[in-house]
C-alpha cells in the first residue's frame, strides 16, 4: 500500500524471461532495501516482502552470502508477525487504521506474507486453523474489496486442502452480490454495502475503491480468464472458473492460449477437471512457462465443490 516494491516487480520480471542487469542497479537497491520503513506492523510486513525479494534477485545474480542477509532480515516478518496479527482476540482487530495501519485493519493485513504462505500456516498453528481463521474472515465479511491491503486473501485457500473455498471467493467478488463493511474511511459498525463490487457501468467500482496503477481493474481481468498470479515474484498462477465461455491470451510470434469453460453457468462457480493440451491437470496451478507455451486449457465447472480431487498443491515458501 505505502511501497512501490520496485524489487517485486524486477524478480517478477526475471523470472519471466526478461533480462535485468542487476549489476548496474545493485547498488542503488541495496540503498533502496536498507531505507525501507519498518515502522508500524503494515509497513513492516509490506517491507519484508522487499528484502525478500532483494535477496532472491542477489541470490540469482551470484552474490549468495548478500542473499542470505536480506533474507534473514526478511524473515524477521515471524516476530513481527507473532507480535501484532497472532492474537484476534483484541478488541481493535476489526478497527481501520488501528496500530498506526494505513487503511486497514488486523485482520486484513495478517495475510499478508505471500512470499512464505507456508511459514505463514505454521504461525497460525497449522492448516486446521489457518482454514478456520479464513473461513471467519469471510463468513464475517472482514474482508475489504474496497482496497489492497487483503487483496489476494481470497486466494489462500489454494494453499490448503479446500482450494474450491478461492474458487467461490474469487466469482463472488467478481460478479456476485456481496456484503461489504469496509472502505478507506470507516471502521466497521456502518450499515454494509450489498451489491456488485463491479458494474458495467461509468462509475463502476464502490466508494474509495482506488484502481491504484490498475490493481482493482487487473484482479477483474485475471478473475475472468481464469489464472490469476499467486505471489507476485513468482511465476505461478491458480486457477478459477472463468467468467467467460472462451478467453484467447494472444502475444506476437508465438502460439495463443485458448481457455475454454466447460458447463459454463453463472451457477457452476467450482473446477471439476482441468485439462491442459489434453492432459488432465492433478493440480490448481499454471506456471507462467506453460501459458506462453499457448495451446488449449479447458476448465471443467460444477455447481457443487469437488472435494475429493487429488490436487498437487502449490505453495509459497522460504527454502534454506
Amino acid at each position: 500500500m505505502r511501497t512501490e516494491h520496485a524489487m517485486v516487480v524486477l524478480l517478477d520480471a526475471m523470472r519471466k524471461g526478461y533480462k535485468v542487469d542487476v549489476a548496474a542497479i545493485r547498488a542503488q537497491l541495496i540503498k533502496e532495501a536498507d531505507g525501507l520503513d519498518f515502522g508500524t506492523p503494515d509497513k513492516a510486513l509490506e517491507a519484508s516482502y522487499d528484502t525478500w525479494a532483494l535477496a532472491e534477485i542477489l541470490d540469482i545474480a551470484g552474490d549468495k552470502d548478500l542473499a542470505v542477509k536480506y533474507m534473514n532480515k526478511a524473515l524477521n516478518y515471524k516476530n513481527i508477525w507473532n507480535k501484532d496479527f497472532r492474537d484476534i482476540t483484541k478488541h481493535d482487530v476489526d478497527r481501520m487504521q488501528a496500530r498506526g495501519l494505513y487503511q486497514g485493519t488486523i485482520w486484513q493485513y495478517r495475510w499478508f506474507v505471500p512470499f512464505d504462505v507456508k511459514g505463514l500456516i505454521a504461525l497460525t498453528g497449522g492448516e486446521e486453523q489457518f482454514i478456520q481463521q479464513l473461513d471467519h474472515f469471510f463468513d464475517k465479511d472482514l474482508y475489504n474489496h474496497a482496497n489492497e491491503p487483503d487483496l489476494q486473501a481470497p486466494l489462500m485457500y489454494n494453499a490448503t486442502s479446500q482450494p474450491w473455498k478461492s474458487q467461490r471467493l474469487m466469482h463472488a467478488y467478481a460478479v456476485d452480490t456481496v456484503i461489504q463493511y469496509y472502505f478507506n474511511d470507516n471502521s466497521r459498525g456502518i450499515d454494509p454495502f450489498v451489491d456488485r463490487i463491479y458494474k458495467n457501468i461509468p462509475q463502476s467500482y464502490i466508494r474509495t475503491m482506488d484502481d491504484d496503477a490498475g490493481a482493482m481493474s487487473a484482479w477483474f481481468v485475471f478473475t475472468a480468464c481464469g489464472i490469476h498470479p499467486a505471489a507476485v515474484g513468482m511465476p505461478v498462477y491458480y486457477l478459477n472458473v472463468p467468467l467467460f465461455p472462451s478467453v484467447k491470451l494472444s502475444w506476437p510470434g508465438k502460439q495463443p492460449l485458448q481457455i475454454t469453460t466447460q458447463n459454463f453457468s453463472d451457477k457452476n462457480v467450482y473446477i471439476a477437471k482441468v485439462e491442459l493440451n489434453g492432459k488432465v491437470l492433478k493440480r490448481n496451478y499454471l506456471t507462467h512457462e506453460e501459458i506462453m507455451k499457448g495451446g488449449k486449457l479447458v476448465i471443467t465447472a460444477s455447481a457443487v465443490p469437488v472435494k475429493e480431487q487429488a490436487t498437487e498443491r502449490w505453495v509459497s515458501e522460504v527454502k534454506p
